[in-house]
């Protein structure tokens, strides 16, 4: 055997004993990059559209290339149909119920009681904090919903970084909001980068300058891994696209003129709310750019996307006033019928997670903080409640999570509760008092056919779950608007003794 050989069987041999690398071994530490859009529609994406045959005139061709080259959740709920409770049970992997987070943060230009001093409680350590102590470097990009005053703010709860907003909205244009005053809601408020208030280049689009922020924080040199929640608030109202991007794809939209207040109610509802998703697809493709690395040439086999887990999902379901197209479910924000909880959403990771695949079962996103947690090889503290639980062996197996788990979703309205409860394929559904409803929603996503008189057994077993679950609950911490709190006192809210029962 000549030298070169026999160093070669050597080096064979060696290397039968060096254990390979996955992400189960956390021997190299992923980033990851959490991507949430506000009030995305079912359908708004092509990716989903396709995967339940849905015609759809959104156009996100980044955004389906990274999810063909992934898997896509087919069964993907939130915490709660309205953004910022989602938000907050996302965050803090709890259903917000738990620590009365399930209400909306009221406006603070219209301070309401104290609750402009409210957000959610520091005894909830987010999983922002978690990556942050175990060396993650971390930034919050986007829109945050999760308080205003000081102790609830990003930098406060386990971000390095902050750039956005912190209430439940922006305008798009926000040079032209920056010269409003006085301030009459938070749409209108200056963007804050790191506590500090910032202006805004004149006719900067905020989903591109989002975007812009996101690619400069990937690209910081840097030996630590990263956590980026990139928060979009496209395509949320006010329905503004970016006048461009209304041109490139309807050549005969009426033009805006920033310089005259941007005055968008005359457009077509739904071309705005595409063209607001073509500027985040836009975005995302050149975050995706970033990930693959120019200085290396866009060699993915040497990239920083290699050794990113990307996850994108949305807050809650579309609103279909605001041209939101949630099909083929039913319903939409606010709602805990599929149409407000069921959301689109996939993961990539090349080498990690299959590509060109869909994962057929339910999974939550109070499941991505432990989930993310775990891989990041980082620990959780001994007394954090979670609600979620780590799902990533499943997602590699591609079996059920939550196979006989029951699992809930409550929204409260002025007079009473509409909630909904699941085991394995049914969801029982009830609001208002009114009729209970069973669904299949696995073979009938738009939740058309009710099977209630053939489950009696199985509605009772769902109704006292839920009777149960109800006195862990706590009540709202704040109300969103004037009118919430006085419907919640005047109807002695929250009602749950006779929201959970099975006669009407």
């Amino acid at each position: 055997m000549n030298q070169p050989t026999r160093l070669a069987v050597v080096f064979c041999c060696l290397a039968s004993f060096i254990p390979q690398l996955n992400a189960a071994d956390h021997a190299v530490r992923s980033n990851i990059l959490l991507i949430v859009c506000d009030d995305l529609g079912y359908a708004d994406v092509g990716f989903n559209a396709k995967q339940f045959g849905v015609e759809t005139d959104a156009v996100t061709p980044n955004i389906d290339r990274l999810a063909k080259a992934g898997t896509i959740f087919k069964q993907a709920y939130v915490a709660h149909p309205f953004c910022g409770p989602s938000r907050m049970g996302l965050m803090a992997g709890r259903m917000p119920h738990g620590f009365g987070g399930q209400k909306n943060l009221p406006d603070v230009a219209k301070n309401l009681e104290d609750y402009n001093q409210k957000g959610i409680p520091e005894s909830e350590t987010l999983f922002s904090n978690v990556l942050q102590s175990s060396g993650y470097r971390t930034a919050c990009i986007g829109k945050w919903h999760l308080g205003d005053a000081q102790p609830f703010q990003p930098n406060s709860r386990g971000f390095d970084h902050f750039f956005g907003f912190l209430g439940g909205g922006h305008l798009y244009y926000p040079s032209v909001s920056d010269q409003v005053e006085p301030k009459i809601n938070d749409y209108q408020f200056l963007l804050r980068r790191n506590g500090e208030e910032v202006r805004s280049p004149e006719g900067a689009y905020l989903t591109d300058m989002l975007s812009d922020e996101a690619v400069s924080f990937i690209t910081q040199p840097s030996n630590d891994p990263f956590f980026l929640y990139l928060a979009y608030n496209a395509p949320h109202s006010p329905l503004q696209g970016k006048t461009e991007d209304l041109q490139h794809l309807y050549p005969d939209h009426k033009p805006a003129n920033p310089a005259n207040g941007i005055d968008f109610r005359d457009y077509e509802k739904r071309q705005n709310y595409v063209a607001m998703m073509y500027a985040v697809d836009r975005g995302i493709g050149e975050i995706t750019r970033a990930l693959q690395d120019p200085n290396r040439d866009g060699n993915e086999e040497d990239s920083i996307l290699k050794n990113t887990l990307i996850v994108f999902l949305s807050d809650n379901g579309g609103k279909i006033l605001q041209a939101g197209n949630n099909a083929p479910l039913s319903d939409d924000k606010g709602s805990t019928h599929e149409g407000g909880i069921r959301v689109p959403m996939f993961m990539h990771w090349p080498g990690n997670v299959a590509a060109d695949s869909a994962f057929d079962h339910p999974v939550l996103a109070l499941d991505l903080y432990p989930t993310l947690v775990g891989l990041a090889d980082a620990t959780i503290p001994a007394d954090k409640v979670l609600d979620g639980k780590d799902i990533w062996d499943n997602v590699q197996s591609g079996t059920n999570p939550h196979a006989g788990q029951i699992m809930h979703w409550l929204r409260h309205h002025g007079a009473g509760n509409e909630v909904a409860i699941r085991k394995d394929e049914l969801k029982a559904y009830r609001k208002m008092g009114g009729k209970w409803q069973i669904h299949n929603v696995v073979a009938d996503e738009g939740e058309a056919t009710d099977l209630v008189d053939q489950n009696p057994d199985l509605l009772s077993e769902l109704v006292a779950a839920g009777a149960a679950w109800s006195e862990t609950l706590q009540d709202p911490q704040w109300h969103d608007t004037a009118a919430g709190m006085k419907n919640w006192i005047d109807n002695h809210m929250p009602m749950y003794e006779s929201t959970f029962q099975t006669r009407r």
